[in-house]
């Protein structure tokens, strides 16, 4: 019996220990790949890039925390998965998870697409370009820039206004002389 009690309890250290292990090394590899798709991102300079057509959050970050968060609820799946606890409950949790990522990226999306064709809208015309004169909406101005997401219309009061792009293709505009 006690060599029966040893054996169970050598299999159960072991299969904690080997759990420990991946749940460490996973935390560990997440940290990692956190950090060094931070800099791969700062290398190309992701932000600067995204802050030139108007989007000013810290994606360099959002980007490298979410690979990093993916990578920890990967690993405690594993390490829940090699302790035994398979559960539907488990499955459904993760896929909630995901299908909320994928929500949130929508939602975020929504205004810049029809942004982008609006965008491509005014370059394919090509009537509204900087030094022109524009009226919209009530916004009369001078064009100063036209970028991915807004055009930037100064106003005679000196006053910079952003238009979204997406306004050009719902509302009627006119273009002074």
């Amino acid at each position: 019996m006690t060599l029966a009690f040893l054996s169970t309890m050598e299999t159960y250290l072991s299969t904690i220990v080997i759990s420990i292990t991946i749940l460490l090394a996973g935390f560990a590899l997440g940290f990692l790949a956190r950090k060094f798709l931070r800099r791969i991102l700062q290398e190309i300079e992701l932000n600067r890039i995204l802050r030139s057509v108007g989007v000013t959050s810290n994606l360099e970050q959002w980007i490298s925390l979410s690979a990093a968060l993916l990578i920890y609820l990967v690993t405690i799946v594993f390490f829940l998965d090699y302790l035994g606890i398979k559960s539907l409950v488990l499955y459904i949790l993760l896929g909630a998870v995901l299908l909320l990522i994928i929500l949130t990226v929508l939602v975020g999306l929504k205004d810049v697409i029809p942004n982008l064709i609006g965008w491509l809208y005014l370059q394919k015309n090509q009537r509204i370009k900087e030094g022109r004169n524009v009226e919209i909406n009530e916004i009369e101005g001078t064009v100063e820039r036209v970028g991915y997401l807004e055009t930037e219309i100064r106003t005679e009061q000196d006053d910079v206004l952003y238009v979204p792009n997406s306004l050009f293709l719902k509302k009627k505009h006119r273009i002074k002389k």
